[in-house]
């Protein structure tokens, strides 16, 4: 059923192997086999990927239901552990992990040498109510209400450029010469355009790059080719980076720690959030730009 419902939502074998890290042959003998047994095909092969036959829907439906009673088991066990001892899973952007939270989680390991720590770095979020993950940090102001977290630290982000850049354009970044054109960074994610806060003081400034990706961004603005936003746990500590004149630090999305609700009582999981929030509150300087 695990098989079944893998291909469902992937749409093909190719993709449901590496979702269950097992390979394609594996993935199509299991298919294959249930549906000898069961007498019928489940999916149809077409060219866009396998679609589910009429029978298929109803394994699915099956497959789902059977999924979330696995899936509560595991979380009821899971709860009732008090020991400081056992996995832990621990996820973020791989950003996250780069500026600190490597760094906490090996202070973590040196007291608790029993937990064993599994770090999973990814940009997407992963779901702590199928548990991917058993505590998630994450940048957001808007923490899923469907799960208990604790708000670590806030951050604020302003605007920096290269030294090598601000030599080339002293005279551009000067407000006596605001018609002059300025080279920017952007991210995917803000929109279309020149950000307003650049456009009103440079009204000829104009986007050089748009990164998808804040390490992008800031390797673009590194290397030289214009301004760019970025937050200022990212832009203060670069010694290669200045940050813009003339431009305050502006709020950025806090950083919280997240678990499913009915794990919050787990010795681990309990003590390792308290650990994690407190030491990002130690360095809020650094993410607030202070």
């Amino acid at each position: 059923m695990k098989f079944v419902l893998a291909v469902a939502k992937a749409g093909g074998l190719a993709k449901a192997a590496r979702g269950l890290g097992v390979t394609h042959s594996t993935v199509s003998r299991r298919l294959s086999a249930l549906e000898e047994r069961l007498g019928t095909r489940l999916f149809e092969r077409m060219p866009e990927g396998f679609v589910p036959t009429a029978a298929g829907e109803q394994a699915v439906i099956a497959a789902k239901r059977v999924e979330a009673e696995v899936l509560a088991l595991d979380t009821r066990i899971t709860a009732q552990d008090a020991e400081l001892e056992g996995p832990l899973r621990v996820t973020a952007a791989q950003l996250l992990f780069q500026v600190q939270l490597a760094e906490i989680m090996q202070q973590f390991s040196e007291r608790h040498p029993r937990i064993e720590l599994e770090m999973i770095a990814a940009n997407e979020k992963l779901s702590l109510h199928r548990r991917e993950a058993d505590v998630a940090v994450r940048v957001t102001d808007t923490p899923d209400e469907t799960l208990f977290g604790r708000l670590a630290c806030g951050q604020n982000r302003t605007y920096y450029m290269s030294r090598e850049f601000a030599r080339r354009t002293r005279e551009v970044m000067d407000v006596s010469h605001g018609a002059a054109p300025l080279a920017c960074v952007t991210f995917k994610w803000w929109g279309e355009g020149v950000p307003k806060e650049i456009s009103s003081r440079y009204p000829e400034a104009y986007i050089a790059l748009v990164a998808d990706d804040m390490i992008a961004l800031q390797a673009a603005v590194k290397a030289g080719m214009g301004v760019g936003r970025l937050p200022c746990f990212l832009g203060d500590p670069d010694p290669d980076l200045v940050r813009v004149s003339g431009f305050e630090p502006s709020r950025y999305f806090d950083i919280w720690i997240l678990t499913h609700p009915d794990l919050k009582n787990v010795a681990r999981i309990r003590t390792f959030m308290r650990f994690a929030a407190e030491a990002f509150k130690a360095k809020s300087g650094l993410y607030l730009g202070q």
